[in-house]
């Protein structure tokens, strides 16, 4: 069966209502290597409960439709789909113990020709009991073999350019050899962050670390270094992965202030590999209610 474009085009995801617990926190913070430094008091309000603190990116593990790529109505070779971009826009603080519900939408599917895959934007509106937006989420995946149908071509991005300095600051978070197993914890459970025959299968020589593990850990290092964590200060969070990161690698993020955010890469060290791109964090207009 080929890749079904107009059923994609056409697909209808239900709601998900999720509750975020402590647990849930807890466990996203460690998932990102919070806490591997018991000393660490910075890390300490997201690890530990009696000081708690939720990260601003857990938005990106709530009230999404999962592993939808798998359908096999679609057609798609699910093993083989990349994660393109993310981007957050924070509307009001994540609520602990409170229903919540995703909306999600095919928003857009691009043909990036023959050859050369696709791309599928997916957009999940998260709202609260009252019906009031909490967060959006839009996430673009990258169907390696599903190019060339004819489709629209993707407009071209804004330009995305660093200032001609050295980075404002950088923060480095070492990750473990079993890191994607643990953060695949949080919810995503695609085979090519565990089994390594299906990571052959697609071309990596071992398990790749989740991007929405490295979006989290690039938002910790911004929340700390320009938020001064506060995470009603994060009014939207955007980047786009350029190569996979790997467990064990550890990933320092660049940052660069603006006036309303800040500019940010990735990249894995002991590799000197750039994992992310037009990476943008804007400040929120005001304290988010």
């Amino acid at each position: 069966m080929g890749f079904n474009r107009d059923r994609l085009q056409t697909l209808v995801f239900p709601p998900v209502v999720r509750t975020v617990t402590q647990q849930d926190a807890l466990l996203y913070a460690v998932a990102l290597g919070l806490g591997r430094d018991p000393t660490d008091t910075d890390d300490l309000p997201y690890v530990y409960e009696d000081r708690q603190a939720i990260l601003p990116t857990i938005a990106a593990t709530l009230c999404t439709p999962g592993h939808w790529v798998a359908d096999p109505d679609l057609g798609i070779d699910a093993d083989s789909v990349l994660h393109g971009e993310q981007a957050i826009q924070f509307h009001r603080r994540i609520p602990l113990d409170e229903p919540l519900t995703g909306h999600s939408r095919v928003a857009n599917l691009w043909d990036k020709g023959p050859g050369k895959g696709a791309l599928v934007e997916i957009e999940c509106r998260v709202t609260d009991t009252q019906d009031r937006p909490v967060w959006t989420v839009n996430r673009t995946a990258y169907l390696r073999g599903e190019g060339g149908f004819g489709g629209r071509r993707q407009p071209p991005a804004p330009v995305w350019a660093l200032p001609d300095r050295a980075p404002d600051l950088t923060r480095d978070m070492p990750t473990g050899p079993h890191q994607a197993l643990l953060y695949r914890l949080t919810g995503d459970m695609n085979p090519v962050h565990a089994d390594p025959a299906v990571a052959a299968a697609v071309g990596f020589d071992r398990p790749i670390l989740h991007g929405l593990c490295t979006y989290g850990i690039a938002g910790h290092a911004l929340l700390h270094g320009v938020c001064d964590d506060e995470p009603a200060r994060m009014g939207a969070l955007s980047l786009r992965f350029s190569a996979p990161a790997f467990p064990g690698d550890t990933i320092r993020t660049e940052i660069w202030r603006t006036g309303s955010g800040a500019l940010f890469r990735c990249r894995a060290v002991e590799r000197d590999v750039q994992i992310t791109t037009n990476g943008t964090l804007t400040f929120s207009k005001g304290p988010l209610p």
